[in-house]
């Protein structure tokens, strides 16, 4: 009888961690992963390419959504090779779709609403370049508390989550390092004429956006504090990223850094205002966060 109990409890041990082992990999198992040809991107006026070739929105060297055709080719356009043409070279172009939700000058309060165009498209890939209006307010004080930020972007992502197709990739990618911009931009000529620290004082009448990091009167310690934000709020998207990637089972989440790490030069930096990407930014903006990204086997 003893014999017989010896060889029963070890039996049972092992049966018991097969459950175990069984019951885990059935819990963190998720659905097969899209392939992303439905491409939606939420964001600012980076996504939207603000100033960086020509005045305004340039969406044909946006580093997400950007394009490049007959037209572009025609007029000397810069070509960014964005995520939009690196799916269609990777993935093929059946049954592509390019989707820009982004907006100029929207922040995270904003977020929310542009999910639901995310959803409406049924995006297979989403991408996340939220968070630059935030910290870029006029004054110190409007730049929203962390938790206000956390709420709105939970909020975002909660919409994606509920509405996207199971196996959809979401991207959620930092906040540039603002200051690095500042600091790059200061010996800059905005159209080769103007001083960009000339065009910056017109923070001081709240003409011109970013006060809390190009005011001319802000210190050095003022400075160092809106960057201060700056990386608690990316602390936050990647925070908020992994937890819902955890704890997702039909969703893909992706968090990079590498836009705050990322270093611009003068040449990156757009010559009409002096703080946007221009399209050689752009183009390296594609390249950095596509190799940092869900897809970066296919490295380009």
């Amino acid at each position: 009888m003893k014999k017989r109990m010896t060889i029963l409890v070890p039996a049972f041990v092992i049966l018991t961690m097969l459950f175990l082992a069984t019951f885990a990999t059935a819990q963190t198992t998720k659905a097969p992963q899209l392939e992303p040809k439905r491409l939606s991107s939420t964001g600012d006026s980076i996504t939207e390419a603000i100033d960086a070739e020509l005045p305004l929105a340039n969406h044909w060297a946006s580093w997400v959504n950007g394009y490049h055709g007959f037209w572009e080719w025609l007029f000397g356009l810069t070509d960014v090779y964005s995520h939009n043409q690196r799916i269609t070279k990777n993935f093929r172009s059946w049954g592509r779709k390019n989707y820009m939700e982004a907006k100029s000058g929207a922040d995270m309060f904003d977020f929310l609403g542009q999910t639901v165009g995310s959803v409406n498209h049924q995006a297979q890939y989403v991408t996340v370049f939220m968070g630059h209006n935030d910290v870029c307010q006029n004054h110190p004080w409007e730049i929203p508390e962390d938790t206000t930020f956390k709420v709105k972007f939970e909020a975002g992502l909660e919409n994606l989550k509920n509405g996207l197709p199971a196996g959809a990739t979401i991207y959620v990618i930092g906040i540039v390092d603002i200051y690095q911009l500042w600091e790059i931009a200061r010996d800059k000529k905005a159209l080769g004429i103007v001083d960009c620290e000339v065009l910056w004082a017109t923070t001081l009448l709240d003409l011109f956006p970013c006060g809390t990091m190009l005011n001319p009167l802000n210190s050095e310690v003022d400075r160092l504090a809106t960057r201060a934000r700056n990386m608690a709020f990316n602390t936050i998207l990647q925070t908020v990223t992994k937890d819902f990637n955890d704890n997702d089972p039909n969703h893909y989440y992706y968090y990079t850094n590498q836009t705050f790490n990322y270093e611009f030069t003068e040449n990156q930096v757009s010559d009409i205002d002096c703080f946007h990407p221009s399209a050689k930014g752009q183009k390296d903006l594609s390249r950095e966060t596509w190799n940092a990204g869900p897809f970066q086997d296919r490295q380009e």
